[in-house]
């Protein structure tokens, strides 16, 4: 019996192993960046949303209770109560609801009851590594296992991809979901109607993650036609999840209609369409360099060009659905692309193999690999000028807040702050006030209405909320100067304030302020 011929099935099922090895080290480089630069903290007012809305639906509860019990006398309460990441709800409850959809909450909550409240922080990396494997899928089913292994490599060392990975925050469990999706629904000729349906569970799981991107739905039941029965059981595979999303809005916001975006018609407007189509695409550009765009010609060389066209028309829809959103001033906002950015990726990866189609296999597969390995490196050192890796000392400000305000503070302390509220009631499970939320005219009424009620007010300022602070205040109250010294600085960033100190430094007395540091690393 004759052996496998050289460069036959033989030498290919090794090259796909070996692709597939090497796709499993990316997989595992993105757990890895996830785990130890995770910022791992609760912070802004994303992150917020997500961590507490997960413990509320661990505990089967859809609205976030205020620890300051109504009635309440001062205007626009409910606003003050509502932390970082929540709104209030209509009436004298004083309850809030998260602004962030449930998807990625619901994620936490199942890992926190596998592993306890450090485990919500794991969630994010996983999702990425889905990603990661899912864009080898894709690859692979598109323009074979060095394509795909090229395809996970590159995306595991995006700026973009990173910078929302070491977050709490749904960009990258969409994007995995998204990518997963497509993966499944190109495999249908493989697993038929299983792969089909999963396709349309999968998109479902994305619409619940990030509502705002259901359009993109249509992509998995177009991948499976021609065939209309496969195309019938991805769309039973999506109805679950849009039941679910109908069904998750109706208890948190009283319709299947509303959700936490508020006002949609003042946060997506055709007006924003052109500054975020320059600004997104040139942020990009500047992180992947411009070289990505040549994935825009994958639909050219691609063997299925149906399904290069659909996909590269998935990229385009992402752009079509994301660019009305409020108009974005920072680089990171290049994350309302990142559910598209595998195909991109993938068809980078496809004109490279392409345009090296006349080498012999084994060289033209090493040129590819050379090529992502290049791009990769130079990817990664993007991401350290982008601050990717200095995230965790960053946010760790957040926690550090918390814990003091749990280990200081007397236990009758009511913290009037903006962004920190969040991980100040997440941390210390302390009652807070929004401070941009209190009419300027009402600021020392409020304290002295706590204070009647036998609690004792801390302000937590920003050192870049400063300025709006005392703009909102200062024809109204002397303490909007913060003219005497703050009880504590937390890494020369957070000032806690006791107002009552004022009256006192100004009659003379010594007021020492506790510093608070840690180590950056």
């Amino acid at each position: 019996m004759r052996g496998p011929r050289p460069g036959g099935f033989a030498s290919e099922r090794h090259l796909g192993n070996l692709a597939a090895a090497a796709a499993l080290l990316a997989v595992f480089m993105t757990v890895a960046v996830g785990t130890r630069w995770g910022t791992v903290a609760v912070g802004g007012s994303d992150s917020h949303c997500y961590a507490e809305q997960a413990l509320m639906l661990s505990r089967g509860a859809f609205t976030l209770a205020p620890l300051i019990p109504p009635p309440i006398p001062w205007p626009n309460a409910p606003a003050t109560l509502a932390p970082s990441g929540f709104m209030p709800l209509p009436g004298p409850s004083g309850a809030s609801v998260p602004l962030c959809p449930a998807g990625l909450p619901l994620l936490m909550a199942v890992a926190l009851k596998l592993g306890g409240l450090p485990a919500i922080f794991v969630v994010v990396p996983w999702m990425g590594a889905l990603g990661v494997w899912c864009t080898f899928l894709i690859g692979r089913r598109l323009g074979g296992p060095v394509v795909g292994a090229a395809s996970a490599l590159l995306m595991a060392c995006s700026p973009t991809f990173l910078y929302q990975l070491v977050q709490p925050m749904s960009d990258v469990p969409a994007a995995a979901l998204w990518t997963a999706s497509l993966a499944a629904a190109l495999g249908v000729a493989e697993s038929k109607d299983r792969g089909a349906f999963l396709a349309g569970v999968l998109a479902g799981a994305a619409v619940m993650v990030r509502p705002t991107l259901a359009p993109l739905a249509i992509f998995p039941v177009l991948l499976a036609l021609p065939s209309r029965r496969f195309a019938a059981a991805a769309v039973v595979g999506l109805i679950p999840g849009l039941a679910a999303v109908a069904w998750l809005h109706a208890a948190m916001y009283g319709s299947p209609w509303r959700s936490g975006y508020g006002d949609l018609g003042a946060l997506f407007s055709l007006s924003h369409v052109a500054s975020n189509l320059v600004n997104c695409l040139a942020w990009l550009a500047s992180a992947h360099t411009p070289l990505l765009a040549i994935g825009l010609l994958a639909p050219f060389v691609a063997v299925n060009r149906r399904q290069a066209w659909l996909l590269l028309a998935f990229v385009f829809a992402v752009l079509a659905v994301s660019l009305p959103y409020v108009v974005v001033t920072d680089w990171w906002h290049s994350r309302l692309l990142l559910p598209g950015l595998p195909m991109l990726v993938v068809g980078t990866m496809l004109v490279v193999q392409h345009a090296a189609r006349r080498l012999p296999a084994l060289a033209r597969g090493a040129v590819v690999l050379v090529v992502a390995v290049g791009l990769g490196g130079y990817w990664i050192s993007r991401a350290e000028d982008l601050d990717v890796f200095r995230l965790k000392a960053l946010e760790r400000r957040y926690v550090e807040l918390g814990r003091y305000a749990a280990r200081t503070l007397p236990a009758n302390a009511v913290v009037i702050a903006a962004q920190p509220t969040g991980s100040i009631r997440f941390y210390a499970d302390m009652p807070t006030l929004s401070w941009d939320a209190i009419e300027p005219d009402w600021l020392d009424r409020v304290l002295d209405e706590l204070r009647g009620r036998g609690y004792a007010p801390f302000l937590a300022i920003e050192s870049w909320e400063a300025d709006a602070f005392k703009t909102r205040f200062r024809q109204h109250s002397g303490l909007a100067a913060l003219d005497w010294p703050a009880r504590t600085t937390l890494g020369n960033v957070i000032s806690v304030y006791d107002p009552a100190d004022r009256e006192r430094f100004l009659a003379g007395e010594h007021i020492p302020t506790e510093r608070v540091s840690w180590p950056v690393r």
